[in-house]
């Protein structure tokens, strides 16, 4: 496996840090001014060529000593140099830094120098750069700072009777370790919903390279590290947990908008070949792919579930031997719900994480004997896939953020830092053999197009927007041609939001501090003011001006709209458990309710109509504001797990909606002719966003892929002597 470089180094434009294992920019001040942006995979095979500069790497190497497998596709290996060009700024027709040698490997070709640095405080970079040294030349000046060792060892004499006290105090404390995920799968695109088998030797888990329709479920032996494909699906979502006694698993067949079934799935002992294939029970079409558990006795099988009747996700009760399915939960109406569950190993309890308001989630627990459950804590800055349970059933570990593990006292509800990690892990579980697994990376990487309306606009475009190459996630179009657009990105080494300009111009202009996720970046109908919804708050944000948080009646709000005026905001909040609507407004500073039976309200960019709908009703309609006649729109669905994007221009309202296919196309509900058409646009993945030119010549898409997921082991780093 590949190692990572001990000491600081200079690499082109670049500097390393060891101690962060990091590759920043730094200024005249000593002031990190840019990080890298890599994922876990994409660092370690950085470091493997810092560590091998200059000389040819082959493909093969690669394989073996970065990945430490060898059925891994030249896609995997080509994605990954692309990611570290594109982090770099480097061009593969003009290399600077990567050098492709056809159909034999690459060359890390930029200057990398041992460097010596003097502490000069507290700055990020841990020290000023005094000198840069090729390794040769540093070996070579070795023998002239002798003398520096002896004014070293008189300090250390000096400080270690100060800092004796300190020491003292330092072993009393508890160490939190630093541990470090090796792969344990590396396939392209994603591996999710990952359970282990009871003896700790298997894994089960989901596969997919387009998320859109095909999915696989693969069996792994951890000891041999040998994959099966047990089975396939084009037109599914496949999701899957081990039966107590390892002789099947019970997986979820979802076909979104379709159908979706629980089923189990009989497997050969030997080679776990398909034995038969049994129907259990039906789930909604509205589900998600369901993180689900199997008591340890193999007799209850629990699952998240749509329910119509509070349109968001409850738990849901199966009993393997007969019986009725049972809903064990019954999550608030500003909840998406409950989506993810394991059983303790002693099986007396569940923990499970529920969604707050779509900006934050909760973990749970809940006691099976009385079905009673509480709270243990209320998520900030991370937002878990799974989380797991420790081996003694007392503490429930989750990812806290993208570097740390931490853990949950069930009994006391008491947080601690668990481990200090790499890698970006989304799930954990921990299996019976103390170990902890967990799908690492990143889930999705956004590239955004602008494409022709072809309702509109007749001439064919298809132009990738270059300053999204950076993004997160997440971009915000201005409704102005001129103004700048808003993307987030990590470039100044945490997530921040910058605008860019048409003529290159480009700068930050959030500052958030800790762990974040916005969920929406809108700008005003005059493309002057941007709302950024961050972690259930709303921020205002003006070029020339502080970022302003906008007062809401709770900490979870979302779904911000701007009033046409470009001097309201209007939003959702989560009030005693429900949704309500409400307008701030931006010259008086106050907030004001709209009427408690709508659900949703929204105005066009022309201020001439609105779109809403209420509490009590499963449809949208349209309201005239200058004839008062209100008009149904019965093609744009509305309730589903996740809000609705309607973009509400002067033309027409466009909408994401799946068709018969199960794919997700943008429609346009013409304004004029009251009539719903398909702009013929599809977007890769469903609910992810999209803008329309003020225009309406224009629609702006992500068309990104698939992120790489992979599941790995953690491994603690040993402290040194």
């Amino acid at each position: 496996m590949s190692a990572k470089p001990e000491q600081h180094l200079k690499v082109g434009d670049w500097w390393y840090l060891p101690q962060q294992d990091k590759l920043v920019k730094i200024d005249d001040t000593g002031e990190i001014t840019e990080t890298a942006a890599l994922d876990n995979l994409c660092q370690k095979a950085l470091n493997y060529f810092l560590m091998n500069a200059g000389r040819l790497v082959t493909r093969d190497e690669l394989l073996s000593d970065v990945w430490g497998v060898r059925d891994v596709s030249d896609g995997r290996i080509s994605r990954v140099i692309r990611v570290l060009r594109v982090a770099l700024g480097d061009d593969s027709r003009e290399p600077r830094y990567i050098e492709t040698i056809p159909k034999r490997g690459f060359r890390f070709i930029a200057p990398v120098a041992e460097v010596i640095l003097t502490t000069t405080g507290d700055n990020p970079a841990e020290g000023e750069p005094a000198e840069q040294l090729s390794i040769a030349q540093h070996q070579q000046r070795r023998h002239h700072q002798h003398w520096w060792l002896l004014a070293a060892a008189f300090l250390l004499g000096i400080l270690a009777i100060g800092g004796w006290q300190y020491w003292q105090q330092t072993q009393s404390e508890p160490q939190v370790p630093f541990g470090r995920f090796e792969p344990l799968s590396s396939m392209d695109g994603l591996e999710l919903y990952t359970d282990v088998s009871k003896n700790g030797k298997y894994i089960v888990f989901s596969h997919s390279v387009d998320i859109a329709s095909k999915w696989s479920l693969i069996v792994q032996d951890l000891d041999t590290m040998q994959k099966k494909v047990i089975k396939m699906s084009n037109d599914s979502g496949l999701a899957a947990v081990w039966s107590s006694d390892g002789k099947s698993i019970f997986y979820q067949k979802l076909v979104r908008g379709s159908s979706c079934e629980i089923r189990q799935l009989n497997l050969s002992e030997t080679d776990f070949t398909e034995v038969s294939d049994v129907f259990l029970t039906r789930c909604s079409a509205k589900n998600m792919l369901a993180r689900m558990s199997v008591s340890p006795d193999g007799r209850y099988l629990v699952f998240p579930d749509w329910q119509e009747s509070s349109g968001n996700l409850a738990l849901m009760l199966y009993p393997l031997l007969g019986g009725k399915v049972e809903q064990l939960t019954s999550p608030p109406q500003s909840s998406m719900g409950d989506f993810s569950v394991r059983f303790s190993n002693n099986g007396k309890h569940l923990a499970f994480l529920r969604d707050a308001a779509g900006s934050a989630g909760q973990i749970w627990s809940m006691l099976l004997t009385d079905r009673s459950s509480k709270q243990l804590v209320q998520l900030e800055g991370s937002y878990p896939g799974n989380i797991a349970w420790s081996y003694d059933d007392e503490q429930i570990i989750f990812p806290s953020n993208a570097s740390e593990l931490s853990a949950v006292n069930v009994r006391s509800g008491e947080i601690t830092l668990w481990a200090h990690v790499d890698g970006n892990p989304q799930e954990v579980l921990m299996t019976s053999r103390n170990q902890l697994i967990a799908s690492i990376g990143r889930f999705w990487q956004s590239s955004m197009l602008k494409l022709n309306n072809p309702l509109l606009n007749s001439t064919e475009s298809t132009e990738t927007l270059d300053f999204a190459t950076r993004t997160e996630g997440l971009i915000g179009i201005n409704p102005i041609a001129s103004g700048p657009n808003a993307i987030l990105s990590n470039r100044s080494g945490s997530l921040q939001i910058w605008y860019y300009y048409p003529d290159g111009r480009q700068f930050q202009i959030s500052k958030f501090k800790g762990q974040f996720w916005p969920r929406a970046l809108e700008f005003s109908p005059d493309g002057k003011k941007l709302v950024a919804l961050v972690a259930g708050k709303m921020w205002l944000l003006q070029p020339g001006e502080e970022p302003l948080l906008i007062p809401t009646e709770s900490a979870h709000s979302r779904l911000p709209s701007w009033g046409a005026d470009n001097k309201s905001i209007i939003y959702q909040t989560s009030v005693d458990g429900r949704w309500h609507m409400m307008r701030y407004l931006l010259d008086t500073q106050q907030t004001e309710p709209l009427d408690q039976n709508i659900d949703f309200y929204q105005e066009s960019v022309d201020g001439r109509y609105i779109v809403r709908s209420f509490s009590n009703d499963n449809a949208f309609e349209m309201l005239e504001l200058n004839t008062g006649r209100v008009i149904p729109l019965n093609d744009i669905p509305k309730q589903e797990s996740l809000p609705i994007q309607l973009v509400l221009q002067a033309k027409a309202i466009y909408f994401e909606a799946a068709t018969s296919t199960g794919k997700c196309e943008i429609f346009s509900y013409q304004i004029e002719s009251m009539k719903t058409v398909s702009t013929g646009i599809e977007n890769r993945v469903c609910r992810r966003r999209f803008s329309i030119s003020l225009d309406e010549r224009y629609i702006y898409k992500d068309d990104g892929n698939i992120g790489d997921i992979d599941i790995a082991t953690l491994k603690f780093q040993q402290p040194s002597a």
